[in-house]
């Protein structure tokens, strides 16, 4: 069956000298992998990463991304370090302005990078282009405006859980991490905000923060959104002090896991699936997403020991063979991992920690979709 199965690189984080630093172990994946075949002298190469929330200590190290951009200029292409900005243009890493500076203070910079770092989606998270998707659950994607044109597309994942769909890896970093502000909306929302007139005080203050020039009107003395303009930034639902503004989140876990799938699969196709690489990184391995431990973020224990580094141009079969490798190590003391029970090796942790859902849903959708296999060697 090994014709049915993708390829998955990997190395493991134990070092006994120079030339077992994990930093080598990475270059010698990328040097012995496709990597050099996708890659063409000129080439455009998006690298993307996720930079890490103000408060938390778990992201991934810009150490690692240079090597990865080192590789690349080694082969000729131009390397960009791409990532977007988050759902709520008032959290703190809302604006492009805002997250550069919780990357600068997690030593995130062009010059520590070797790349200019480029915020996929603009200043707002407006820059944005919309791509057909012939999905499971949606018909179309808003992705990040630095995605078009790309030659190349490197996802460097800090492999962690997920509470929306048990893991994060390859497939999350390019599907929602790829997605405008729009996009992450509709992937979290149903439908845009409305207003309930019977609770609106007409203080304008939604106007005043939207970026979008006409998405909201005052009609009759009372706000009025517009779903077709309005760019999903939550400002309005976060700045109305009289709770006027209203949405309804997303709650099926398995209808978040097909349209992550859905998603990926849009980044992929419009980049081209020869023309993309993925590495996870299995080095603190959080039960949370780096993002998502309340509005400013924190860490918990790694659930896990440092179990090193995998790639794959397989974004479905690395995230499995990730899984497999998390689930058959034993687990931290005193971590989440320990809290569910989940401690011996070959305990599923993420299904553990996550009971309402089963991580393998999304692999599953991807397949169904062609981006990737889940089955690897």
């Amino acid at each position: 069956r090994t014709h049915r199965m993708s390829l998955v690189y990997y190395s493991d984080a134990k070092s006994k000298r120079s030339s077992e630093s994990l930093l080598e172990k990475l270059g010698r994946i990328i040097k012995g992998s496709e990597l050099p075949n996708i890659v063409s002298p000129g080439d455009e190469v998006l690298i993307k990463c996720h930079m890490g929330a103000e408060l938390t200590t778990r992201y991934l190290r810009p150490v690692y991304v240079r090597r990865g951009v080192d590789e690349v200029r080694a082969l000729g292409g131009e390397p960009l370090v791409v990532e977007t900005t988050g759902l709520s243009l008032l959290d703190p890493r809302g604006t492009a302005e805002k997250y550069l500076k919780i990357a600068l203070s997690h030593g995130y910079t062009p010059d520590s990078l070797g790349a200019p770092i480029v915020i996929a989606d603009g200043e707002c998270g407006l820059d944005a282009f919309e791509v057909e998707v012939s999905g499971l659950k949606t018909k179309g994607a808003s992705l990040a405006g630095a995605l078009r044109g790309a030659d190349v597309l490197i996802g460097l994942a800090h492999f962690k859980g997920h509470a929306l769909v048990g893991i994060g890896g390859a497939v999350k970093n390019i599907a929602i991490g790829l997605s405008s502000k729009e996009g992450k909306y509709l992937y979290h929302y149903e439908g845009k905000p409305k207003v309930d007139e019977g609770l609106c005080n007409s203080c304008g203050d939604c106007l005043a923060l939207c970026p979008v020039n006409g998405a909201i009107k005052l009609v009759g003395g009372k706000a009025m959104i517009d779903p077709d303009l309005c760019a999903g930034c939550l400002a309005c639902i976060a700045s109305c002090k009289a709770k006027a503004v209203v949405t309804k989140r997303r709650n099926d876990p398995l209808e978040l896991q097909i349209m992550l799938a859905d998603i990926a699969s849009a980044v992929v196709n419009t980049v081209g699936k020869e023309n993309a690489f993925f590495v996870n990184f299995l080095l603190e391995v959080d039960w949370l997403c780096d993002c998502e431990h309340g509005d400013r973020g924190w860490s918990d224990l790694p659930i896990v020991p440092d179990l090193g580094v995998a790639a794959s141009a397989d974004p479905v079969a690395l995230d499995m063979a990730s899984t497999e490798l998390v689930n058959n190590a034993p687990g931290m003391p005193g971590s989440r991992a320990d809290e569910v029970g989940a401690m011996k090796p070959g305990a599923d942790k993420f299904k553990a920690m996550f009971p309402n859902m089963d991580w393998k849903d999304a692999l599953t959708a991807c397949e169904r979709l062609g981006i990737g296999r889940t089955g690897h060697r």
